[in-house]
């Protein structure tokens, strides 16, 4: 999930007072924003294409099948991917969820690796004022700069001073907005390859990615929106707002606070103890009991970042100025 991804992390914290220097981060962001729009658009779009007809596909999700429901992702003739005999393709599906599964952890450690970048080069060019920034990011900042800067002359140093004095992002704020992101790739990387290895997980966890991505679309497009050209149509105030209001927030909360914990979570956790019991005689006593505890716990984790990030969503300092801006304007 944007679980979003399962996508992953639409905002950032930044300060609330405008700055002009807010331009430099507004076309990087743009462009992140654009491609994860198309990337987790395409995902949802081949997730529909390729399940939306199984019978494990609920109506929740925009299934088609008369008989759809949760309880077919336990079907006992599937087991372990590993033990192939075992794993009975009673659904066609499994080559399809293959490659939707390696397109999913690939663009999740992409993702992980781009923050992990990020946060580097955060340490090495960010932070705030010479006044305001932390010391520890300082001495390290400074002891990467003498190793991989070349020699500057006084006239550079000045410049430096000069654009040092213009940094909007403290590293500390920084360093902490890419925390929660990056949690969440890491526990949703570590779902995918648990989920895929059994039958019942792999298409719950199809059935979950979809719908974190479903939300994950709409958060995007906000993205968009918020970082797009000053003058861009998409920028206006009453385009912002109609896209949190009307599209972002309703999807949020449909899919992460509805089909998420109603629907995903309470098959996991009601509908699996016949294959679960399944999954114990293939392997040994106390399997079942440990692929439910670490599932439902990363399901619970996801849940918990999703509380989070809607509370951000909700007081998003971009937003507050963009509708202040269209009060004064209105007045």
């Amino acid at each position: 999930m944007n679980p979003s991804s399962p996508s992953s992390s639409p905002f950032r914290r930044s300060n609330s007072t405008p700055n002009p220097s807010q331009d430099l981060f507004s076309a990087p962001r743009h462009a992140t924003a654009t491609f994860r729009l198309i990337y987790t658009s395409t995902s949802c779009l081949s997730a529909f294409l390729l399940f939306h007809t199984a019978v494990w596909w609920p109506r929740h999700v925009f299934g088609s099948h008369p008989f759809a429901s949760t309880k077919s992702c336990w079907d006992l003739s599937g087991s372990v991917v590993t033990l192939g005999f075992l794993d009975t393709d009673y659904d066609d599906k499994n080559g399809a969820l293959k490659y939707f599964f390696l397109a999913q952890a690939a663009y999740q450690l992409h993702s992980l690796c781009f923050h992990m970048v990020s946060m580097l080069l955060l340490l090495l060019y960010g932070g705030g004022s010479g006044r305001t920034k932390d010391s520890a990011t300082r001495v390290v900042a400074s002891w990467f700069r003498k190793i991989w800067r070349r020699p500057q002359n006084q006239q550079q140093q000045r410049q430096q001073q000069q654009l040092e004095s213009i940094r909007i992002i403290s590293m500390k704020t920084s360093t902490q907005s890419y925390i929660r992101p990056m949690v969440e790739h890491v526990i949703v990387l570590a779902l995918l390859m648990g989920a895929y290895l059994f039958s019942g997980l792999r298409r719950l966890g199809a059935l979950g990615i979809f719908t974190l991505e479903l939300s994950s679309v709409f958060l995007q497009l906000l993205q968009v929106c918020i970082y797009a050209p000053e003058k861009s149509w998409w920028r206006k105030p009453s385009v912002v707002i109609f896209v949190h209001r009307f599209l972002t927030i309703p999807t949020f909360i449909y899919c992460r606070f509805f089909v998420l914990p109603f629907v995903v979570w309470y098959s996991a956790a009601f509908e699996s103890q016949e294959w679960l019991e399944q999954i114990e005689k293939v392997f040994s006593p106390g399997w079942g009991e440990r692929i439910y505890t670490v599932f439902n716990g990363l399901l619970c984790l996801i849940f918990a970042l999703n509380l989070v990030l809607f509370r951000r969503l909700l007081f998003h300092p971009h937003l507050r100025q963009i509708v202040k801006q269209q009060r004064e304007g209105s007045q």
